[in-house]
């Protein structure tokens, strides 16, 4: 996969920066989930180290052959990591982690090399923590032995801001003061979760979603039949690691299970909500990934029933839905879609900042009821 090809004006705007001497101390990259930003991210770092650059990195150069396992001296990169009680101001945090934790992040790292959009997540990961920025502000004004460009990739930037945001306070300090011949790129979904004077102290790059035709294609590219990989690209619209996800699952069995938790949550029913609340406060327990897949998929019903009233993206609607969202469309023609959308956001985003995950889906289902109404929903205190 040639990034140029999947996000043609970032890349072009990559490109100026290099050729006119014009590159930032730091970047902000935003946009939606599943777009590519991280991938631009590394593009963008092994561009600048690329030994003989075109308009593109060469991939043949050691430079290149370095970034191509993420193991160049002049890469650091930083992602959310668990909180220890061992860790303390002057350690390297990785020797804080745990044996099992350490050796996913090894794993993931190189995995990532090879595959742009595998994500990293580190098992019980909640923020990017203080000793992770006192690290990176310990090291970051040292020479590099090596020749290009120190480039510090900070992916789910967002995640600075959790806790009490002494992340990206510490963090605030080095944009300040940046470091000669370095730069600094924070990738995140969520612009509005980091701290205004870090925003304003990078350059903001947003990427557009992708295509339904380039999400099928990355998809092809791993082996999947061209229509299947056509229906994932309806059920997952823009976003590849959704996409990834459910590409070993059958459309109709998504379609499925995403009709039976929007009629769980819509219908007033006690032991229905019971049974809801129960069932995904245990899954986010125990299985968080799928509790956020149970949301996503939610946001997918939701995201299809805003096009069918709307008219927008039509031709993106999977057939197979449109009946049962007509009729939900029908039962709540005042329904404010947009705002159930950003409830269901927040809700996935509860096990990041470690609230009680039962109130949470409380608020959750009475905050839907008022917004199927078109009104504006009261938290339960």
């Amino acid at each position: 996969m040639i990034f140029k090809e999947y996000q043609s004006m970032v890349w072009k705007r990559f490109i100026r920066a290099k050729a006119n001497d014009r590159v930032g101390s730091a970047y902000l990259f935003t946009g939606p989930r599943g777009c590519g930003k991280e991938w631009g991210a590394l593009e963008f770092a092994k561009l600048l180290n690329c030994e003989l650059p075109g308009d593109t990195a060469c991939d043949r150069c050691p430079s290149c052959a370095k970034f191509a396992g993420l193991q160049h001296p002049n890469l650091k990169l930083i992602v959310p990591l668990p909180g220890s009680d061992k860790a303390n101001k002057s350690a390297n945090p990785l020797d804080s982690l745990k044996k099992e934790d350490l050796e996913y992040l090894i794993e993931a790292i190189a995995r990532k090399g090879s595959n742009p959009f595998y994500k990293i997540q580190v098992p019980a990961a909640r923020r990017i923590t203080i000793n992770t920025i006192r690290d990176l502000r310990r090291t970051i004004y040292l020479k590099s032995q090596s020749k290009g460009k120190k480039v510090v990739l900070i992916f789910d930037a967002h995640l600075l801001s959790e806790g009490m945001g002494e992340s990206a306070n510490a963090l605030l300090k080095i944009l300040e003061e940046p470091p000669p011949n370095t730069t600094l790129i924070l990738v995140s979904d969520k612009k509005s979760a980091l701290l205004p004077t870090i925003i304003s102290r990078c350059q903001p790059i947003n990427f557009p979603a992708l295509s339904l035709d380039q999400v099928c294609s990355i998809l092809e590219e791993e082996g999947i039949d061209n229509l299947q990989a056509a229906q994932i690209a309806l059920v997952a619209p823009g976003d590849i690691h959704l996409a990834k996800e459910i590409s070993n699952q059958s459309t109709g069995e998504i379609l499925e299970e995403a009709e039976a938790l929007a009629k769980l949550m819509t219908r007033v029913n006690e032991k229905g909500w019971r049974d809801f609340i129960n069932s995904n406060a245990m899954l986010a327990a125990r299985k968080p990934a799928e509790f956020k897949f149970r949301i996503y998929l939610l946001q997918l019903w939701f995201y299809q029933a805003y096009g069918l009233r709307t008219d927008e993206a039509t031709n993106g609607i999977l057939p197979e839905m449109t009946e049962s969202i007509q009729k939900f469309n029908d039962a709540f023609p005042h329904a404010d879609l947009a705002g159930i959308n950003i409830i269901l956001e927040e809700t996935a985003e509860s096990l990041v900042r470690n609230f009680y995950i039962p109130l949470t889906l409380i608020n959750l289902l009475i905050s839907v009821q008022e917004l199927l109404k078109g009104k504006t929903p009261q938290s339960v205190a």
